[in-house]
């Protein structure tokens, strides 16, 4: 690490390519600490610009505490004030000032996020702290109440070279064996996206040329069932890992692919297990690089969900059965009606099932689900109805919702070839 990064990192001189926004952000800083009455912050601009990490490094350059929620925590008045209300209204046990940070806020959907519009609003008119509010767009329907009521700061598309400089002071910092003339390739192709772009130079770490000829090229998008493919049929290191890199499929839903379907490919009892192990190590680090804001974990991520899991198999894989879509998102997708059911059982579970609602909607309901369906499925049985109202309190209509949601109901699947 050169002297020039060590004098930038943990300040906002580390944010490039928005001095606008940058100049801001420390105006309206300056101007709480001195005890302005400011209203909050809405950062928005398009995807890896460097919205969240500006507002984080805003915090750290002013000595704040950041308490932060995103989109997957927008879900009723109960959970937004659980977390925010206090901080709000009052310091850390060490005196910081807290900084409200309320990421991807364009995602809350009032429909479905019960009270949550109005509990933010609330919190807004009484808080004693600052409140910083992040978009992609400013404009989304789902957010009008903050149009009139926050101060925008607009974060613009990074140009190539300032995304090349991302990527040198990256790979600086994090001591990255990449080719040099990759860096110009990756940027002149990210569209603007430095997230995108520090993701794919960490897969090239070490890479051979061939890999950078494959990962450069951004506009090649690979298929998710080619993905799988590469991921499961290959005995290499790096076909898995350039194929992860190219795919449009998000990190967090190619972890749900791979996850429903090892046991499709996978035969004996040991791979799967291995295989389970690896996919089990990269959420681990995907985890540990949302919370931390350390990027350099998406290295290990990728590789433990791509080459891991590839590598753990000791047979050739079994081509013979579908990939099937993943249950989880099966069980939460559909219409807008059935998505609220989801979050109105998970509710009423969370008296039963000690779990957060967000952990019963992608996990507990699945296993209900199936557990209802193979209870219902020859009929109606007034004993099934009475078992999961006294254990879940579930109403019949509840139940009904389970029965049709169930992952045996799921359309037909897709073979890797098809």
């Amino acid at each position: 690490m050169t002297a020039e990064d060590e004098h930038v990192e943990g300040s906002l001189d580390a944010v490039l390519g928005n001095d606008l926004g940058v100049s801001a952000l420390r105006a309206y800083a300056a101007g709480i600490d001195a005890g302005a009455k400011r209203k909050p912050l809405m950062l928005f601009g398009p995807p890896g610009t460097g919205k969240s990490m500006a507002a984080r490094l805003m915090a750290q350059e002013h000595g704040w505490n950041v308490v932060e929620m995103n989109a997957s925590d927008y879900r009723d008045k109960e959970s937004i004030d659980k977390l925010l209300v206090a901080a709000s209204q009052s310091r850390t046990i060490f005196g910081k000032k807290n900084m409200i940070l309320l990421d991807e806020i364009d995602e809350l959907a009032p429909k479905l996020d019960k009270g949550a519009s109005s509990a933010i609003s609330s919190i807004m008119s009484t808080s004693k702290s600052p409140i910083v509010f992040i978009a992609n767009n400013r404009w989304h329907k789902n957010i009008t109440f903050l149009r009139l009521t926050t101060e925008p700061i607009e974060f613009r598309k990074l140009p190539p070279p300032v995304i090349s400089e991302i990527l040198r002071r990256f790979i600086r910092r994090n001591h990255l064996d990449v080719v040099k003339e990759s860096v110009d390739t990756i940027a002149n192709t990210s569209k603007g996206d430095a997230r995108s772009a520090i993701n794919d130079i960490i897969a090239l770490d070490g890479a051979p040329q061939a890999a950078i000829d494959a990962i450069g090229v951004r506009d090649r998008r690979i298929a998710i069932f080619d993905t799988l493919d590469r991921i499961f049929s290959s005995n290499t290191f790096s076909s898995p890992l350039i194929a992860t890199a190219n795919t449009d499929v998000s990190n967090d839903l190619l972890a749900k692919w791979i996850d429903e379907n090892i046991p499709k490919r996978y035969s004996a009892a040991v791979d799967i297990c291995a295989a389970y192990q690896s996919l089990s190590e990269a959420t681990i680090f995907a985890s540990r690089a949302s919370r931390s804001q350390y990027y350099t974990y998406w290295r290990y991520m990728n590789v433990m969900m791509s080459s891991g899991v590839a590598l753990s198999k000791t047979s050739y894989p079994d081509k013979s059965r579908q990939y099937t879509f993943p249950k989880t998102v099966k069980v939460l997708s559909g219409t807008k009606e059935s998505r609220g059911a989801s979050y109105e059982i998970a509710s009423r579970l969370r008296k039963h099932i000690h779990f957060g609602v967000r952990r019963i909607r992608d996990a507990e309901i699945v296993v209900l689900a199936d557990m209802a369906e193979m209870s219902l499925g020859k009929g109606k049985d007034e004993g099934v109805y009475d078992f999961f109202m006294r254990t879940y309190g579930l109403e019949p209509k509840e139940v009904d919702w389970l029965v049709a949601n169930a992952s045996s109901k799921a359309p037909p699947s897709r073979s890797a070839g098809a």
